[in-house]
């Protein structure tokens, strides 16, 4: 196996280890709030603890690149994710759960930034979208197995195994990664800068109002199909596994559109079948009938997540881990605010926050050609 690949496995495989409670932890919401006798809406705050710590840890590690090498940042990325999970899962209090939370997004917050710096830098432009979508595909069979596991076993476990992933890939990447993910990033870092450049900014304006808007609403899953549709925790965790294969599907679906077609075709697919499929959430279905609305709204929000994510790769070089940085900083603290603000929404009604929210991200559709057609060629 030659020195791209391992690289490329090792990214991969330390996405699947952040990834492997992101779907799990949504779904377990309700059962969750069962063992500790807490309100759903309150143990959501675990959600928003994690994302919110994410967006502002992922700030930290481009300027870090320039001092330590890729290597070592991983290597202490997996290894302090996995002392902060397994903190987590053995905690008793839920005050204790919520600092870990915080500890974890901080910790996880550089996999996926150094992950797509390593793809700019290492590989072709005409590969990158299918390097970038089976990079993000990794992280739906990460959820995957950590959907099925929480539905068969206690919510605690959902911490432990990442902790236990994390423990192995510290030591993978500081040992494997000895040889040739030493380099570090030589341009300067500033985030003040890189706003100045019109075509970067209004991207970044972008994704902060998608990722708002797709996090008030996928955050809400499982307490919306425990409140709505009444579902146990197997069957909630089934709905979450049908999510994870329509994502799986529309990253390399997207990776392809991004790569044959246009980045901006890939966006524009991605963006209008997710706003009507959201929208179709604020009726009330059979299972069957939901559980397509499920893997659609994956697919499709994966499509365009892939166009936007492809695009920030090809920038420069001097400017790719600023951008790797930013992109997942203002994924998840909009992410993080998205979610706490439909909380004041749902507690009403979910039907209509959905539809309020698709209707958002249609008018999103009239504006995406300006946001991003200077960097989609």
């Amino acid at each position: 196996m030659n020195n791209k690949k391992i690289i490329y496995l090792l990214i991969c495989l330390g996405n699947i280890t952040i990834s492997f409670n992101v779907a799990a932890i949504t779904a377990a919401v309700p059962a969750i709030s069962r063992d500790l006798q807490l309100s759903d809406l309150l143990v959501s705050k675990i959600i928003p603890y994690y994302l919110i710590p994410y967006g502002i840890g992922a700030l930290i590690y481009a300027p870090l690149t320039r001092y330590v090498s890729y290597r070592s940042v991983l290597a202490l990325v997996m290894g302090g994710y996995a002392i902060s999970s397994f903190i987590c899962g053995s905690a008793q209090s839920f005050n204790y759960i919520l600092i870990a939370r915080i500890l974890m997004g901080i910790a996880a917050a550089g996999a996926i930034p150094v992950g797509l710096m390593i793809i700019g830098e290492f590989f072709e432009r005409n590969v990158r979208g299918r390097l970038v979508g089976g990079f993000f595909s990794c992280s739906f069979f990460a959820s995957l197995a950590g959907v099925v596991l929480g539905g068969l076993t206690n919510w605690r476990w959902i911490f432990y195994v990442p902790a236990i992933l994390g423990a192995f890939m510290s030591v993978s990447f500081f040992v494997l990664g000895k040889n040739f993910l030493r380099i570090k990033h030589e341009a300067p870092v500033s985030y003040l800068d890189i706003f100045q450049k019109e075509p970067i900014r209004n991207i970044f304006g972008y994704i902060f109002i998608i990722s708002a808007l797709y996090h008030g609403v996928h955050k809400w899953f499982g307490v919306y199909l425990d409140r709505l549709y009444h579902l146990d925790k197997l069957m909630i965790s089934f709905f979450f596994i049908l999510a994870a294969i329509g994502g799986f599907v529309g990253q390399h679906v997207g990776g392809y559109l991004s790569d044959k077609k246009s980045r901006l075709i890939s966006c524009y697919i991605g963006l209008i079948g997710l706003s009507l499929l959201t929208m179709l959430l604020a009726g009330h279905y059979s299972l069957i009938t939901l559980g397509i609305i499920f893997i659609m709204l994956s697919m499709f929000w994966t499509i365009g997540h892939n166009g936007i994510s492809t695009m920030l790769t090809d920038f420069p070089d001097d400017d790719r881990p600023v951008i790797a940085s930013l992109n997942s900083s203002v994924r998840f603290i909009s992410g993080g605010l998205g979610f706490y603000i439909s909380s004041f929404f749902v507690k009403k009604n979910f039907g209509l926050t959905f539809f309020y929210i698709g209707i958002l991200m249609l008018l999103l559709t009239f504006i995406l050609n300006k946001i991003t057609i200077k960097e989609g060629k």
